[in-house]
């Protein structure tokens, strides 16, 4: 075997040093321009339990509606978790939500799951910003290295575990996740974030909000960072390096019409070593250290009419673009995007309630372009998908305002799985305003990716090469879930969310050997996943915050005896435990601490990790930051690589520093 490897060196040269204390030092240079316009804000965290609670989330229904009044296992990621938080890139802030399985791959990998099925491209999980789906229908799943916004600008994220179907279509089986930004009303102003470490070796954002006239907001951002290598006794090539651009306008037209407007562009390059194999001498493998590259951008336009405090229309049309170069496989993609919803309420003669209905209805095309002889290949080398749908769902109240049942309904028809019936009951029941019971059954589909119709690629199993084929005749995948929660304010400094599931699949991806030399991708398998979710929040005191979680996962797979499938690459048990403390009016200090179960499957064995921040405002609008990540030990793997093979390597321990300055 003949293995290559290469790291690329770390810079330390006194330039590179003298402009990052530079950067750090900038917002004192001249504080005279600073203004007190946009102080730090902390309303989330002097905010009482009860009004958490109230907190308005719309991805659910698809309408905004508070938590205790929401029958799915929902969590949300406020503004003020993101910037009290040790994260810097959207998987890392994903750590938070119960049930969410959040794994490194290397520098710029990483895979991100919602009960089970864990790995780089989570095909039964479906990824949203502001409503514009980020999934890739190449490989079934989202390519996390291309999502890079600044944090600073998102509002909530809003993580929806269980299947939403009906409301959002295919491949949220498993969930749904919704980064949701910030209007540009409230990004007025500048703020100016720059920083670097050990491992998060350089960033800086640049955001400009502003006005023209009464009712039109906007903004536009620069955002950049480079990544170093993670680590690997042989060395190591996957430093990570992005450069984005944005901007959004949001135009109040008048009392009842609104129209935002917002785009994105954005290029660089994820490094990594991959694995080329020569099918005419087994023993030769060669890890070639390589950048791919990657770029895209999109274009947005949602307007909403509301006539009402429950009813409203809006239509959101979107075009994406995005392309990958690497050794392993070249892709363009283009997308259009047209989704349609009304909601008002219904009148029915002889009923004393007026249910709550919301119809409406979308349609997407994407096309694609795909290198040929290339380690991953495909036959078309062009292929252009469809999905259409059409839904339908309604409250209905069943007794006063403590019993309510929600239904619903949708259509949808897709290139590779035609006519799907997506149904969904969920009943929900508040004994008083401190607590809530809910149930739900929910029928969903995953639909089947380009590679797993019409691709193939040649792999290395042991000592032998073999041929991983395609499936034209593959079948969606089809889930019905039931899930069932517990909500409760125990006192005014306690809360406690429970959530217990139980999800069958038919359909699911299998491999079935047909030669000595070639397996093929099947859908005989069928599973199940079933398990329960515990959060928790109690503020032992004024400035005090505990947020413990646990996280508990059964998989079940049955296959014929001729099939192989994937197993124990999803951790069984999952414990965090967040804190927030302020030590005085002006610092902050934040602990995460994270107990990962082993995953047999692949060999990892368990790990414990521990971030803290450390935060200082000398000044309402400046904040100054140190951060460290991975704290217990000096480097540990989480996942490995899967379809695209390159190396496997281990996270590293890091420290970081940041500056934000608003003015």
């Amino acid at each position: 075997m003949v293995v290559t490897s290469y790291r690329k060196p770390i810079c330390t040269s006194k330039t590179h040093w003298q402009l990052s204390l530079f950067l750090l030092l900038a917002p004192f240079i001249n504080p005279a321009f600073a203004t007190q316009n946009n102080p730090i804000r902390q309303d989330l965290m002097n905010a009482s339990l009860e009004e958490l609670m109230n907190v308005k989330i719309s991805t659910v229904f698809r309408k905004p509606q508070t938590l205790q009044e929401t029958a799915a296992a929902v969590f949300v990621i406020s503004q003020e978790d993101i910037r009290r938080s040790s994260a810097n890139s959207i998987p890392e802030l994903l750590r938070m939500a119960p049930g969410l399985s959040v794994a490194r791959i290397d520098s710029n990998k990483w895979s991100v799951t919602s009960r089970g099925y864990s790995g780089r491209f989570a095909d039964d999980l479906l990824v949203m910003i502001d409503g514009r789906t980020v999934y890739s229908p190449l490989f079934a799943g989202t390519f996390w290295e291309t999502l890079d916004l600044p944090l600073e600008d998102i509002d909530r994220i809003e993580v929806i575990r269980g299947p939403g179907g009906t409301i959002w279509g295919a491949n949220a089986v498993n969930g749904a996740i919704n980064i949701i930004t910030k209007h540009t009303k409230a990004t007025q102003g500048n703020l100016i974030t720059t920083g670097g470490g050990s491992e998060e070796r350089g960033f800086a954002t640049f955001r400009h909000g502003g006005r023209v006239g009464e009712n039109l907001f906007y903004r536009f951002y620069a955002k950049g960072f480079t990544r170093d290598n993670s680590f690997s006794a042989s060395g190591t090539n996957d430093s990570w390096r992005m450069g984005t651009l944005g901007f959004r306008a949001d135009w109040d037209i008048n009392t009842n019409n609104a129209v935002t407007f917002q785009a994105q562009y954005y290029a660089g390059k994820a490094g990594q070593n991959t694995m080329l194999l020569n099918s005419t001498e087994p023993e030769s493998v060669i890890m070639r250290p390589e950048d791919a590259n990657l770029a895209g951008g999109h274009a947005l336009m949602r307007w909403q009419r509301t006539t009402g405090e429950r009813s409203n229309t809006a239509l959101q049309v979107y075009y994406d673009r995005t392309s990958r170069n690497e050794l392993s496989f070249r892709e363009t993609r283009q997308t259009v995007d047209i989704d349609f919803q009304h909601r008002f309420p219904l009148q029915i003669p002889y009923i004393p309630f007026q249910p709550d209905l919301i119809w409406g209805g979308g349609y997407r095309w994407t096309t694609d372009h795909l290198g040929i002889n290339l380690p991953i290949s495909f036959d078309p080398a062009k292929r252009n998908l469809q999905t259409g749908n059409v839904f339908m769902q309604t409250d209905i109240p069943l007794f006063e305002d403590r019993l309510k049942l929600t239904t619903g309904i949708k259509f949808l028809d897709n290139t590779y799985a035609h006519s799907n019936f997506l149904p969904n009951a969920r009943l929900l029941w508040t004994p008083d305003d401190k607590q809530s019971v809910w149930l739900s059954a929910t029928r969903s589909i995953r639909l089947p990716s380009r590679f797993e119709r019409e691709g193939n690629q040649l792999i290395r199993s042991g000592a032998e090469f073999i041929r991983l084929i395609s499936n034209p005749h593959l079948l969606a995948e089809t889930l019905w879930g039931f899930e069932t929660g517990y909500r409760r304010q125990v006192t005014s400094n306690l809360s406690v969310d429970i959530a217990g599931f139980f999800n069958d699949y038919n359909n699911s991806t299998s491999e079935r050997e047909t030669t000595a030399e070639t397996i093929q991708l099947t859908n005989q398998r069928k599973t199940q996943i079933f398990g329960f979710e515990i959060y928790g929040e109690w503020r032992a005191f004024d400035k005090l915050r505990f947020m413990p979680s646990y996280s508990h996962l059964q998989v079940r797979n049955h296959v014929p005896a001729d099939h192989e499938s994937e197993s124990g690459e999803d951790p069984k048990h999952q414990f965090t435990l967040r804190t927030q403390l302020d030590l005085t009016k002006n610092i902050e200090l934040d602990a995460f601490f994270r107990h990962i179960d082993k995953l047999p499957g692949l060999e990892i064995k368990s790990y414990q990790t521990l971030d803290l921040r450390l935060s200082w405002r000398p000044r309402p609008d400046t904040e100054l930051t140190m951060v460290g990540q991975n704290l217990l030990q000096s480097h540990h793997q989480e996942f490995s690589p899967e379809v695209i093979q390159t190396m496997p390597v281990q996270i590293q321990r890091g420290v970081f520093g940041k500056v934000t300055w608003r003015f």
